[in-house]
């Protein structure tokens, strides 16, 4: 298996970043969401947008040459981590983690119905704080807030 490289993402990245999202969000947060939350997804495919915009403050994760996963962290709140489905496994997550929380995350927010993450969080020492409601694309659903 090739070397995994965390570096700062680029601008040639972004489509691989756009697919990585969407990929995960259809696999991970649609399942769980009403067919009119996932039909407002898919007109208005709010994972470019956050690409487009945040693409400069997203680290990647890449293994011969492909994005395998990114985080997306500001001060101390890890917005956003994500690993290609077929990565999932394989420390591409723990490697992403571990940059982060050198970074300094402190702080992130994970949907309650997202239990594998939840584990995933709790068995690198994080806790969970907090429970509040949310939404996901108009889909009530309940957020955990968890710190280390």
């Amino acid at each position: 298996m090739a070397e995994l490289t965390i570096r700062s993402a680029e601008a040639g990245d972004s489509e691989a970043l756009k697919e990585l999202l969407d990929t995960s969000w259809r696999t991970h947060w649609g399942p769980q969401v009403t067919a009119e939350s996932r039909a407002l997804y898919d007109r208005d495919m709010p994972a470019h947008g956050y690409v487009d915009a945040c693409l400069d403050a997203f680290m990647v994760a890449e293994r011969g040459g492909q994005v395998v996963g990114m985080y997306h962290l500001e001060g101390s709140q890890l917005h956003a981590i994500h690993v290609a489905m077929a990565e999932i496994g394989t420390g591409v997550g723990a490697a992403l983690m571990e940059k982060a929380e050198a970074d300094g995350a402190a702080r992130l927010e994970v949907r309650a119905f997202n239990t594998r993450a939840r584990a995933f969080y709790a068995a690198r020492g994080w806790r969970e704080i907090a429970e509040e409601d949310a939404t996901e694309m108009g889909t009530p659903v309940r957020s955990i807030i968890m710190a280390r």
